[in-house]
C-alpha cells in the first residue's frame, strides 16, 4: 500500500505490456514525484491480466488505477501529478 503526503492509504496498479514508450514514461514519472506502484500486471505475460485491463474500458497502456478506479491511461502527467 502507498501512502500519500498526507498520510491517506491508498492502492495503485498498473496495466503495462511489452514494448510500451508510455509505460516506460508513467512508471519513471511516478518514481520521479515519489509514488509508489503498488502492482504492476503486463498484460503481454498473461490473458488474464488482458481480460482485466479490458474490462476497465480503456485501451491504451499503460491504465492506472487508484484504488480500482482508473485515473489514467496512455501518459497523463497531469493525473499523475495529482496523486502528490
Amino acid at each position: 500500500m502507498s501512502e500519500k503526503k498526507n498520510e491517506e492509504i491508498y492502492m495503485l496498479k498498473i496495466f503495462t505490456k511489452n514494448n510500451c514508450g508510455q509505460c516506460k514514461i508513467t512508471k519513471y514519472h511516478l518514481k520521479s514525484i515519489g509514488i509508489e506502484i503498488d502492482e504492476e500486471v503486463n498484460v503481454d505475460h498473461d490473458e488474464k491480466y488482458l481480460e482485466e485491463a479490458r474490462a476497465t474500458g480503456y485501451s491504451s497502456m499503460p491504465i492506472v488505477l487508484l484504488d480500482g478506479k482508473v485515473i489514467a491511461s496512455g501518459f497523463q502527467p497531469d493525473q499523475l501529478n495529482k496523486l502528490i
